[in-house]
Formats: C-alpha cells, sequence, structure tokens
C-alpha cells in the first residue's frame, strides 16, 4: 500500500471525471430528460399562511380541456407525510395551511399551458387563523399553536463545569445579541423530475437530487408500497447545498408518482425560480445571546449561551440543525465553564432545513464577533486574544471531548497572519481618513466531521475491475462538488491503476446500496473510507495472483501506472490486463461490495457532555473591506483563508469549495436575505434577491494545511461546508475595524450601516 509520502494520484491535480462531459455540455438539465409524452404537472399553493381549510373547489378546473386529474390528499394512495424527521408535513395540505409553501393540490395535463390554467381555475376557501411570524411570538404562553404539540419544535442543553463561578472568577462580563437572516441556496437548477411506471406496476422517478435513497422510502410511503417497487435514479445535478437533500425531492417523486401511477402515463415536475425559492428549504434565522467571562489577562473562564432558531412552519432538519449550532456555539475555544440552551421553534414562516453548513456559520458569525468585542474591551489584539484560548492538541472542547490528534487550528492562525500582513494593516487602516474606510477582521472556525449525533453514519460501495476499466458504485452522489472524482483518485492510489481508466456510475437506488444522505461533507470522508475498504480488498487479491505469476513474495509486488512489477533481480513485470486476465482464468473475483461505519461518537443527552464528533476540520479567514461611510456600502476587497484539511486528494477540487464557499459565505454577510412580512416572501426572484456576481467577488487567497486525521482516507477532512462558515463574521469584524461600530446583525446591509454610522456621530 503506498506510504503518505510516496502518492502517486493522490494529493495531485487532476481533472475531474465529469470535466470533459461538462464542458461539452453532456450533463443536461433534469427537465431536458422529460418524455416527450410526459403530462406536466402544476402544483396549487396555500395563499394564506395560516389557515384552515374549508373547501377545495376543482370542479371547474377537471372540466377544462387538456385537464387529466386534479390530485389532492385524498389522491394519495399510501402516507399523506413528505417530512425529513418528524411526520409533521403533509404532502398535499388537506385541513390547514401552515405557511405558503404549503401544497394543496396538483393540476395534471396534457401541457404546461393548460396545467396552468387549470391550477388558476382552483377555487379554496379559508378560514383565517392567527400568524405567528417569530420564534418571540412563538413562545409566548398563550401563542397559537402551529402543531398541535406546540410550538417547540426540540430544546436542548449543554453543560460543562459551573458556569456561574466561572462567571465568579471573570474580571469582565460581556453580553451581546446576535441574529442571523433566512438565506436562500439559489441554485441555478431549479428542483425537477419526473415518474413512468414499468410493465410491473413499479416506479421510476428520476430527478435532481442529493439523497436517492432516502426519496425512494419517501416515495414508497406515499405510495403505500414497499421500497423494492420504487427505482429513484439521480439526474445530473448541480448545485444544491442542502435543498434538494430536504422534502422538495420527496414532493416532486411522490406527486408525479401518484399522477403516473393513476393515469399509466409519465408526468414531469419542474418548479419555477419563485416556486423553488418559496418551497424549498432556507437557512435558519437564528437568535444567539452571548454572556462571557474573562480574566484580566485574556483568558476565557465562562459562557452562557441561548439560541433560538425559526425553523418555519414545519421541522424538516432543523432539530439536527439545532444540534449542531449548540455544539459550536462556544467556537474552536477552551472555555472551562459553559452553559448552552438551544431551541428550535416553529413559525409560519417557510420552511428552514438543509443548508451548507448546517447552522455552524449562524453560531460562527455570533461567537467570532463576540470574541472580537472582548478583544476590544481588554485592549488587545484579536488575533493575540484568540491564540491565548483556541483548541490545541490535548484541550477539551465544550462537549468536554479532548482532541488528541489532527488539531492544525494554530497553525492555521499564524499562517493568515502572515499572508494578509494583519499586524501591519491593523495599524495601517485604523488611521484611514476620507469617505472610504478600510478594515481588516478576523474569524476562527471549527466544524465537526461525520453525522455524528444527526445520524447513522454509513457509506457503502461496489468496485468492479476488468481489464479495460475499474468502476465503481457508491450510494452517495455528485452535485457539483467532484468529490467523487476524489474516489476516483483513491481507488487509483489503492490499486496502482491510472486515474483515467477508473469510471462511476450513476447513483441509482437499483444497483447502489443505500450510503445515507449526500450532506454533511460525507462522500470524500465517509465515502472515501467505503471505497479504500474495497481497493484494499482487491489490490490484496491482485497482489496475490501477481506474486505467483511473477515469482515473488507478495511483499515485493509493486502495482504502478498499469503495471505489475516484483521488486526482484532480474526484474520481472505483467501488465494490468494480463494481471487480470489471469485472476479471471483463476475464478478470483475481482467484484467487491463493502461498506464503512463510523463508530465512536456518544454523549449524555442531559448535558450534551461527551464525542459529538469523530474528527473536526479547522480554519481562519481574514476578511479585508472598504466601507462607504456616505452610502453604507460593504465591499469585501481581500479574502485570506487557510485550512486544515487533513489530506487534500484533489488540491483543485479543494480550491473550487474554498473560494465557491467564501463567496456564498460573502453573500450571507452582506446582501443575502429572504424576506418574510407576515409570513409571505417578498422577494422569491433572483431580480429581488441578491446574491454576489463575480464582479463583486475580492481576490481570495488560500493555504491549505494537512494535519492528517484517523477519520477519513488517508487523513481527509471533510471541506465541502467549511468555508462558508467563517466569511460572514471575519467581514463583521472588518466592518467595525473601518467603522467602530459593531452590527450585530445580518445582513450587513447598507441601511444598517448607514444607521449605526449615524449613531456614533
Amino acid at each position: 500500500m503506498p506510504r503518505h509520502e510516496s502518492f502517486k494520484v493522490v494529493g495531485k491535480k487532476i481533472k475531474r471525471l465529469d470535466s470533459i462531459r461538462k464542458v461539452l455540455g453532456s450533463p443536461i438539465y433534469s427537465a431536458d430528460l422529460f418524455p416527450k409524452d410526459a403530462l406536466r404537472i402544476k402544483l396549487v399553493r396555500a395563499s394564506d399562511p395560516h389557515a384552515s381549510i374549508v373547501n377545495i373547489d376543482t370542479s371547474t378546473a377537471v372540466s377544462m380541456k387538456g385537464i387529466r386529474r386534479v390530485l389532492t390528499s385524498r389522491d394519495v394512495p399510501g402516507v399523506n407525510v413528505s417530512a425529513c424527521i418528524i411526520p409533521d408535513r403533509p404532502l398535499f395540505a388537506h385541513d390547514k395551511s401552515r405557511c405558503v409553501g404549503d401544497i394543496v393540490a396538483a393540476v395534471v395535463a396534457d401541457d404546461l399551458d393548460a396545467a396552468t390554467e387549470g391550477a388558476d381555475a382552483i377555487k379554496v376557501e379559508y378560514t383565517k387563523l392567527p400568524i405567528i411570524s417569530s420564534p418571540t411570538e412563538a413562545l409566548k404562553h398563550d401563542a397559537v399553536k402551529i402543531h398541535e404539540k406546540g410550538n417547540v419544535v426540540r430544546h436542548l442543553t449543554l453543560r460543562k463545569g459551573d458556569v456561574e463561578k466561572g462567571f465568579t472568577a471573570s474580571d469582565f462580563i460581556l453580553e451581546n445579541s446576535y441574529s442571523t437572516q433566512f438565506q436562500d441556496a439559489a441554485p441555478i437548477e431549479p428542483e425537477a423530475g419526473f415518474s413512468q411506471v414499468n410493465s410491473d406496476g413499479s416506479i421510476i422517478f428520476v430527478g435532481a437530487m442529493q439523497s436517492p435513497h432516502y426519496v425512494r422510502g419517501g416515495i414508497a410511503r406515499m405510495l403505500g408500497v414497499t421500497e423494492d417497487k420504487v427505482r429513484v435514479i439521480q439526474a445530473d445535478t448541480g448545485g444544491t447545498f442542502g435543498t434538494k437533500s430536504d422534502e422538495v425531492a420527496m414532493d416532486i417523486g411522490g406527486i408525479t408518482a401518484i399522477a403516473s401511477l393513476l393515469l399509466r402515463k409519465p408526468a414531469c415536475l419542474v418548479y419555477t425560480r419563485e416556486e423553488s425559492m418559496i418551497m424549498h428549504s432556507k437557512r435558519h434565522p437564528f437568535t444567539i445571546k452571548h454572556k462571557t467571562g474573562v480574566t484580566k489577562d485574556g483568558l476565557l473562564r465562562a459562557a452562557q449561551i441561548e439560541m433560538v432558531s425559526d425553523t418555519g412552519a414545519y421541522a424538516s432538519n432543523g432539530p439536527l440543525v439545532l444540534i449542531r449550532a449548540m455544539f459550536h456555539a462556544t467556537g474552536p475555544y477552551v472555555i472551562p465553564n459553559v452553559a448552552t440552551d438551544a431551541t428550535c421553534v416553529y413559525t409560519n414562516n417557510t420552511i428552514a432545513g438543509s443548508f451548507r453548513g448546517f447552522g455552524n456559520p449562524q453560531a460562527n458569525f455570533a461567537v467570532e464577533c463576540q470574541m472580537d468585542a472582548l478583544a476590544e474591551n481588554l485592549g488587545m489584539d484579536p488575533l493575540e486574544f484568540r491564540l491565548k484560548n483556541i483548541l490545541r492538541p490535548g484541550t477539551a472542547t465544550a462537549s468536554g471531548q479532548i482532541l488528541d490528534e489532527s488539531v492544525g487550528l494554530e497553525e492555521c492562525a499564524r499562517t493568515v497572519r502572515t499572508e494578509s500582513g494583519w499586524d501591519r494593516k491593523r495599524v495601517q487602516y485604523k488611521h484611514g481618513q476620507g469617505r472610504i474606510k478600510r478594515g481588516i477582521g478576523l474569524a476562527l472556525m471549527y466544524h465537526g466531521n461525520s453525522i455524528g449525533p444527526e445520524g447513522n453514519d454509513t457509506a457503502t460501495t461496489t468496485i468492479t475491475i476488468t481489464k479495460k476499466k475499474v468502476s465503481f458504485r457508491v450510494g452517495l452522489v455528485e452535485y457539483g462538488s467532484g468529490s467523487r472524482s476524489g474516489l476516483a483518485q483513491i481507488i487509483a492510489e489503492t490499486l496502482g491503476v491510472p486515474f483515467e481508466i477508473v469510471t462511476d456510475e450513476p447513483a441509482d437506488t437499483g444497483t447502489t446500496q443505500d450510503s445515507g444522505g449526500t450532506f454533511a461533507s460525507r462522500t470524500t470522508v465517509m465515502g472515501g473510507r467505503a471505497v479504500l475498504k474495497a481497493a484494499r480488498a482487491l489490490r490484496s487479491r491482485l497482489d496475490s495472483v501477481a506474486a505467483e505469476v511473477l515469482r515473488c513474495h507478495v511483499s515485493k509486488v509493486t502495482i504502478h501506472a498499469g503495471v505489475a512489477s516484483a521488486a526482484t533481480k532480474p526484474r520481472r513485470s505483467i501488465t494490468f490486463e494480463k494481471l487480470v486476465d489471469e485472476c479471471e482464468r483463476r475464478g478470483v473475483d475481482l467484484t467487491e461490495s463493502t461498506s464503512f461505519t463510523a463508530t465512536g461518537c456518544s454523549f449524555d443527552e442531559s448535558t450534551c457532555q461527551g464525542i459529538p464528533y469523530l474528527q473536526y476540520t479547522f480554519g481562519a479567514v481574514v476578511a479585508e473591506v472598504e466601507v462607504d461611510t456616505a452610502s453604507g456600502l460593504v465591499r469585501a476587497t481581500r479574502i485570506t483563508t487557510a485550512y486544515d484539511v487533513g489530506k487534500a486528494i484533489n488540491p483543485v477540487g479543494l480550491e473550487g469549495q474554498i473560494e465557491g464557499g467564501t463567496s456564498q459565505g460573502l453573500g450571507y454577510a452582506l446582501t443575502e436575505e429572504l424576506v418574510h412580512k407576515d409570513c409571505i416572501v417578498t422577494n422569491p426572484t433572483l431580480g429581488q434577491y441578491y446574491i454576489p456576481t463575480s464582479t463583486d467577488s475580492p481576490a481570495i487567497r488560500y493555504k491549505i494545511l494537512e494535519y492528517p486525521g484517523s477519520l477519513g482516507p488517508f487523513g481527509a477532512k471533510a471541506m465541502g461546508e467549511p468555508p462558508i462558515v467563517a466569511p460572514a463574521a471575519a467581514v463583521a469584524n472588518a466592518l467595525h475595524h473601518a467603522t467602530y461600530v459593531w452590527i450585530r446583525n445580518l445582513p450587513l446591509s447598507p441601511d444598517k450601516v448607514l444607521l449605526a454610522l449615524e449613531r456614533t456621530v
């Protein structure tokens, strides 16, 4: 097996498996795959965010030309539920609407125009109910219950040490409140898919999604059939950032499957941009209160934190997002005494769920701004203050987990200090004059790898070797990150074959085993361990046969670039093709199916003390900004980052993740906010929802550091989510450095900046 210092494929900048296909335009949008004879579906959404549904009048619609059927809750053959964790969300709302994203009916027609006209003809009679637009309202003792069990989805407490004694031992105590907004993922491709019925009555669903096996389970429940009667195939999927791992893929799969089953024709559904932004899950808004105690020489002694998240009308993945936010609430710092209370709350806003970072961006914004405020009150440099308190090998997190390996946070911090020119610019920018003020700010981060307390963490794979290629199947899907190319590199490295002959098979529940959802940056870490395990088993078989053919001990066999050689004199070799031939002649099985399951996560649910995650990715971000004090506009001019990635399987892919995540984090910091007024989204188009463009992008510098961990293949860590975590806090801290004002609620929009500046005059 290759030693870390002798990698031939892993760690090299190699083009992605799908690069040629993408350049040639081969991966097309899901809507382009619709069968020509497919029926078209248009949804009818609730017009009132909270109301009793008195009547759904479909009589006019069903009599219109081209209308084949109008589906409501009565047409669901199985269970009328489309939900991730808690079965609180119906596929079709029938007794009550709880948000404007609720689906009341679906019109199935010969073409989209007819379906749209039919949807417009459906009349729904409502009796309005009181609207709850914020967690504050939802938590009032006399608040109307959105669900029968109340408005609290989940409440968690974390307790470490004695927080009151910690405050007593502190020389200075600081209290602040922070808030974050709804953020929309806004993938280029809106949600889309189609279903068709096989001759045996089983269903095939094809669509853009992250978690085919989850979708299969959802469709089967809605149809009232066993999962073997449903086959789900992932179409080429571009960006999703979490939204296509939640209910929306099950919605489309379930509705098209019901239509197809009832009418015995293919049926398809594609969301408009407005439907997409209203109906798929968003990033949770959080309100986070920090009370922090510190000694006069800058040592953190105590932290008391209250977190409240708005999950909208349905739980979705809100309880799991809350868990991750809670465990990351204190940031990557050593604090001996911690008391954190975290609550996830229902409102009548549109649904919030999975989104890149999964609760950590919200937690990080609050704690990193709090760290800067503490440093300022102590008269310390923000970086020096952090270095006094950061997690190092042998220290304990807020959950009491001792970090005994792979902790590269200090080097990340010192690297960005040097690369950004931190010390010089902190002085230089502070004394700037004129309308344009410049500032530089910092944020550190850590991010738990593995699902941990969020669920069972397993990945499965099948690898097959033939003379011309090595193919692999894995239940974790590709949706733009390039992670499956990383899996191919791991296989090529282990087997000693050229990367070019490794191919991946599409994610298909008919041919791949369940690996859980493709989220939490699991593909490289968990999928990588599965393919590494399978490839090593196959390599052992190849080595044994090669040793016999080459007449040497198995320890003398090397395979590189598709040639097996014996480290003997005279040196003998055999091509990979001939070696495979020989294996087949001897009846050696060159297909290996295996799985990898992470173990070791455990914690006390009453105190949340223990090991929630098996390892952590660490990073540091320095942001430089220019602030126009006349307009309030904040512009990021330069971002410097350093991440401890464990082992860079493919540096090109890592660079793409860092740049993309940083840009998305800047949008979160400065411009992006899905606005609700009386629980109705007021800006559900890309003309009203402001995503940073290439002209807004600053120069992004990055350093990749490697502190290998024991969880991922060859020491690799998760890197899909971490780059979005820290930019918002770094920008907010840079804004303060430039203007001396604190803005503790995202986004840092011009109106907030101007108002804050006016208050300082």
